[in-house]
């Protein structure tokens, strides 16, 4: 959003459309009423070569109050498992599209947010800031890392499908966390490239969490991975 447009203007044709449309941050100051966020398209052009992207890739707990853009947002999201072949609706990690798949949410100061990859848009899910359930450090903050919550985004990642009737519990888990792994990976050689700082936790509050974002009961939060600037 351009700084020299009126703010009354912008909640007016927001209002119009049904969608929020930001360049900035993602902390407006109508965020109390969260609305569906038309992301940017991803940008497929600059970053650094896979060879180096690979060399740079490792994880992180510290980071910086700086928001993450919306257009580096919309970016990030595509690159963990946005569409990238629209004509079969295929994505850039491979999905069970026909027995389940791995959903991300997007967890920030304002709330909850489902990342609708065909639409490319950011539907809202709760107005509360989770991120406090969505990763726990151990040992300690101080050690290894800061307050779990000082990361601006938190990519929460459920396996949708736990109780496909297909497959036996160990096949459906087996499925969730393997999907889940081509998927975080993609986020960490993109934040590897675009200078963002990653780090994957397998700790965090999950039944806290999955009653917090109104998951279903074959719904399964299975990791979760914070993302922001160092």
């Amino acid at each position: 959003m351009s700084k020299e447009m009126n703010r009354r203007e912008f909640m007016k044709a927001s209002a119009a459309t049904g969608a929020v449309l930001m360049t900035g941050g993602l902390s407006p100051a109508f965020a109390q009423e969260l609305k569906p966020i038309q992301l940017l398209a991803p940008q497929l052009d600059g970053g650094r070569p896979l060879m180096q992207a690979l060399k740079d890739r490792r994880s992180t707990r510290w980071y910086s109050k700086k928001e993450i853009p919306l257009q580096v947002l919309s970016t990030l999201l595509w690159a963990a498992v946005g569409v990238n072949r629209p004509h079969i609706g295929l994505r850039t990690a491979p999905q069970r599209l026909s027995s389940g798949g791995i959903d991300i949410y997007v967890a920030t100061a304002d709330g909850v947010f489902f990342y609708e990859a065909k639409e490319n848009v950011l539907n809202p899910v709760v107005a509360e800031d989770v991120r406090n359930f969505s990763g726990q450090q151990y040992p300690p903050p101080g050690m290894y890392g800061g307050p779990v919550g000082e990361a601006p985004v938190n990519l929460i990642y459920v396996w949708d499908g736990l109780k496909n009737p297909r497959y036996s519990d160990e096949l459906n888990l087996c499925l969730a966390f393997s999907l889940t792994g081509f998927i975080s990976q993609n986020a960490y050689l993109y934040c590897a490239s675009e200078g963002l700082v990653t780090v994957v936790r397998n700790w965090f509050a999950k039944p806290a969490l999955e009653k917090k974002m109104k998951l279903r009961p074959e719904q399964y939060a299975t990791l979760v991975q914070s993302v922001g600037y160092p």
